[in-house]
């Protein structure tokens, strides 16, 4: 570079763990720094175009806390240079203080009980050359990975194991760009309470069968101490996971996890939290407010596979699901039904976030006959939020109360401010940390009606 770069200290840590600084009137974020820390960098190129390179990092500031070899290139964790504690602050810090400042509600606030071996479900992508986790802020490019020390101890020995055999076998990682090779991910789950165990490789679908995935199979069977192993198939451009039409090789489809104290069979292709020891004190809040408000009926928004409904549908009269989700609400209905065979349960597959199907939605409720006065709402959408036609349903609903549950404390706020709380206040608020070493969390927001509409029908 022929200019001198801009020299900054990083002045502030943010809630997504980035350092910021400001020259000449402009605020930069960068990863992996801290408080103190010394930052060289020059623009590149012009006008709406220009952006920052950072060239150099000179650390002025402690950095012993960080652990693992791969950090600051892999797009895992954002956190390790912060020790747990500082990094806790950080992102609860606004929200608290957002909440107090707003509602006069105090938040409560859970750490993580483990920074570090937390995590049950782990998806290595695998390519030729390299197996391991996406690159921070690249998609396309692989940070090649041994070890990854979020994840459980099984799972990582498990990984060390299959990526060594796989990197003698030059045949095995799909390269996108030709026929060669077959496999796209190795996903692992494990369960901490039930120590139940599973692998899935997922595979393009156009080479399912072929001779060298016999291998890897034989191999797997005869070295892996998985209990149940999984072979899955979908378009070679199809860059997910665990997802497609599959194969069992070893076990059940299914993998055994415990929450609150209930058993749950967890689908290999289904979402189940990444942390559920963690995310319990969420269920335990929810779990009290509902006992304290004896409601009779439950409206379970974005449902899923009808987690909410399979934990806290025996405390109602008659249980309502919604998720878009197929073959997630023949899940619900099968295990809801089977567990509560004496309670009145509906669960339909709609698209929540298309308007055209809005009006199915309102005609199911109508036709449920709830009263919304004596109905809890448990809302737990994406982390892209409820969606606008959702939010302005429930904004004007009379549905008394609501335990809004989110994996985005960030939008909540925003939705809550600007549609939910214009007749719902919150009493209630939750942060808890199942993703430590990363800027994410998750929050509970207990809401009660300001005002009934007594003319309200849903």
């Amino acid at each position: 570079m022929e200019n001198p770069p801009n020299i900054a200290f990083i002045h502030k840590v943010a809630s997504d763990l980035t350092g910021k600084t400001t020259v000449q009137g402009r605020t930069h974020s960068f990863r992996c720094l801290k408080e103190g820390d010394e930052v060289h960098f020059w623009y590149l190129g012009r006008g709406k175009r220009r952006y920052n390179k950072i060239d150099q990092v000179f650390i002025h500031s402690d950095h012993s806390s960080i652990q693992c070899q791969y950090f600051g290139v892999c797009g895992g964790c954002s956190g390790q240079h912060i020790p747990y504690e500082e990094q806790f602050k950080y992102k609860t810090k606004q929200l608290a203080e957002q909440y107090k400042d707003t509602w006069e509600v105090e938040t409560e606030l859970i750490p993580a009980q483990t920074s570090y071996k937390y995590r049950n479900r782990m998806d290595f992508a695998i390519f030729p050359g390299k197996s391991g986790l996406r690159e921070s802020g690249n998609f396309r490019k692989i940070v090649d990975i041994e070890s990854c020390l979020i994840q459980s101890e099984w799972a990582d020995k498990e990984w060390k194991l299959i990526r060594s055999y796989i990197s003698q076998h030059p045949e095995i990682p799909l390269n996108r760009k030709s026929e060669e090779g077959f496999l796209k991910y190795v996903t692992i789950r494990y369960s901490f309470s039930t120590d139940d165990s599973m692998l899935i490789f997922t595979i393009d679908k156009a080479l399912e069968g072929c001779e060298a995935e016999k291998e890897l199979e034989a191999w797997t069977l005869a070295n892996s101490s998985a209990k149940n192993i999984i072979f899955c198939y979908n378009p070679r451009q199809s860059e997910v996971s665990a997802f497609g039409s599959f194969r069992l090789a070893k076990g059940n489809s299914s993998y055994l996890e415990t929450i609150l104290d209930t058993r749950l069979q967890v689908p290999f292709d289904s979402f189940f939290q990444p942390n559920p020891k963690q995310f319990e004190s969420i269920l335990h809040e929810i779990q009290k407010w509902i006992l304290e408000w004896k409601a009779d009926n439950l409206i379970d928004l974005f449902c899923g596979g009808g987690f909410f409904s399979i934990l806290f549908g025996k405390y109602f009269e008659k249980i309502v699901g919604y998720e878009v989700n197929k073959a997630s609400i023949a899940a619900a209905k099968e295990i809801v039904g089977n567990l509560y065979p004496k309670i009145e349960s509906s669960f339909e597959s709609i698209d929540l976030f298309q308007k055209k199907f809005i009006p199915q939605f309102l005609e199911s409720l109508e036709n449920k006959q709830l009263d919304p006065t004596k109905t809890v709402l448990i809302l737990d959408p994406p982390r892209n939020g409820a969606g606008s036609f959702m939010l302005d349903w429930i904004e004007n609903s009379n549905i008394k109360y609501i335990a809004y549950v989110s994996c985005n404390p960030k939008g909540q706020w925003d939705e809550i401010m600007n549609h939910i709380g214009k007749n719902y206040n919150p009493i209630k608020v939750l942060i808890t940390d199942p993703y430590p070493q990363t800027p994410h969390l998750e929050s509970l927001v207990i809401l009660e009606r300001k005002k009934t509409v007594i003319d309200f029908k849903f």
